[in-house]
């Protein structure tokens, strides 16, 4: 009884453990995919770039007309909106390697595999009203059910969602702003407002801020830049101190990040 008490006590501490990741910088933009020739958002890439020590894998997520949770990147699939089609629409032909556009469900059962590489949600903008906050909340409870929270960070470019998920996970929750152009939201001074302490820009606006990253820094932020693929700015922004890049050369970034 004795040993058996000790070996129980040793697995709970194991359970309640903190995950560790791979020790790098390294996000695989979608997963590992352009290096493997591999689908965007497949199981497959997720496993390479698990496979190949990524700290984190990256993918996206949209709630289809019927609730389901799936993983696939872009806004259309066979010219209709993810947010317009059913979960059997979106599925009805299968990606370039066999697999089906997987759920968000099938994603965690597949991280579960590799603990070591941390899973990156990124929630995507519905354009239908409300949509997008209940997929905050449906993402959240699964997350919670599928007892992984303590493996994933989120995404996200809409105010409205993130206001919501902030009040339902202490997960770190970065804000992307917005590709193309600056707003007044992505200021630092606005950052501070909203609470966040965890930033994910495109390089270039980092490029053209450089007194963001230092203020950023000074606040105690947690930067990250996407999509970063040449050697010489993936360097750049590793000496500036930046916790994370997103790219789409997982490989080669793991290369250089010593």
């Amino acid at each position: 009884m004795k040993n058996y008490l000790l070996l129980l006590s040793a697995l709970t501490v194991m359970s309640c453990s903190a995950p560790e990741f791979h020790d790098n910088h390294v996000i695989a933009h979608r997963g590992a995919w352009k290096e493997t020739g591999l689908p965007q958002n497949s199981l497959a890439s997720f496993k390479a770039a698990a496979e190949m020590g990524c700290h984190g894998s990256e993918c996206d997520v949209w709630l289809t007309i019927d609730d389901s949770l799936v993983v696939y990147h872009d806004a259309k699939r066979n010219e209709k909106r993810l947010d317009a089609s059913t979960y059997e629409e979106v599925v009805s032909e299968l990606l370039a390697n066999g697999e089906k556009i997987p759920t968000l469900r099938e994603y965690i059962l597949c991280s579960k595999e590799y603990p070591h590489t941390k899973l990156i949600i990124d929630l995507k903008t519905s354009k239908v009203e409300g949509r997008t906050e209940k997929m905050v909340e449906m993402i959240h409870n699964l997350v919670c059910e599928m007892d992984y929270e303590a493996y994933v960070e989120y995404l996200i470019s809409y105010l409205p969602a993130y206001e919501v998920l902030k009040t339902l996970s202490d997960r770190p929750i970065a804000y992307l702003g917005t590709y193309r152009r600056q707003i007044p939201q992505m200021h630092p001074d606005s950052i501070a407002a909203f609470g966040f302490k965890y930033l994910d820009y495109h390089y270039a606006h980092y490029l053209a801020n450089p007194d963001w990253v230092r203020t950023f820094k000074e606040k105690g932020g947690h930067l990250n830049a996407w999509t970063v693929n040449g050697e010489e700015l993936m360097r750049n922004l590793l000496e500036q101190g930046f916790d994370y890049l997103t790219t789409d050369h997982p490989s080669f970034l793991l290369s250089i990040d010593k």
